[in-house]
């Protein structure tokens, strides 16, 4: 299946553009180029709810390097689905099954634009019973058994979550891996020593 990765998302409002940065799945090397999504639809008040079909669809594959809201969105819509026991496959469904009426979405993307226009306050990390989880890559995290500053690895919510998005759900069970809010009150004292480690996702 043919799709594009996309490593940047904007919506410029006040002409109603939106613009994407994206390369073919299919095609080697890869060469990411900015181009604008539904041009000869300057006006046309659904635009939104085209690209949010086209993610939850899989022609457009939010990568890593996507900005955070985007990925963050997209990660709390699908766990809200589970949550509610929704398929995404008929959500992106919808519109087929009625004559391709787009707005009948507009429903599940107010969820999703809810979670991309999100506000967390607070710095956030990731605990575990191994301990805190200092980085997480593709195929891997790294953590630190003991530390007296984990405020070094703290970031804001969305960063945080889509960090505990990519580690895989056996994992997350397997070690309690959790997101937890960082608090000036210490849980450590100051000469614990600190190792860090590497893990398989």
């Amino acid at each position: 299946m043919s799709y594009e990765i996309v490593k940047n998302i904007s919506h410029r409002k006040k002409d109603n553009k939106i613009f994407i940065t994206s390369a073919s799945n299919n095609v080697w090397p890869k060469t990411y180029s900015k181009w604008e999504f539904m041009p000869n639809k300057e006006n046309d008040k659904n635009k939104e709810l085209y690209l949010f079909h086209g993610i939850i669809g899989g022609s457009y594959r939010l990568s890593g390097s996507v900005n955070e809201n985007w990925k963050y969105a997209e990660n709390k819509f699908y766990e809200y689905c589970r949550k509610n026991n929704i398929s995404t496959s008929d959500i992106w469904d919808i519109p087929y099954k009625n004559e391709g009426n787009i707005e009948l979405l507009k429903p599940y993307y107010e969820i999703f634009k809810g979670y991309l226009i999100e506000k967390k306050e607070g710095k956030y990390y990731l605990n575990s019973n191994l301990g805190i989880i200092t980085k997480v890559n593709k195929k891997s995290f790294q953590y630190i058994n003991y530390m007296d500053k984990p405020e070094k690895y703290c970031s804001n919510y969305k960063k945080i979550y889509n960090d505990y998005c990519n580690i895989s759900p056996e994992n997350r069970e397997k070690y309690e891996i959790i997101v937890k809010k960082y608090s000036l009150n210490k849980d450590l004292t100051d000469n614990e020593k600190c190792t860090e480690k590497n893990m398989e996702l």
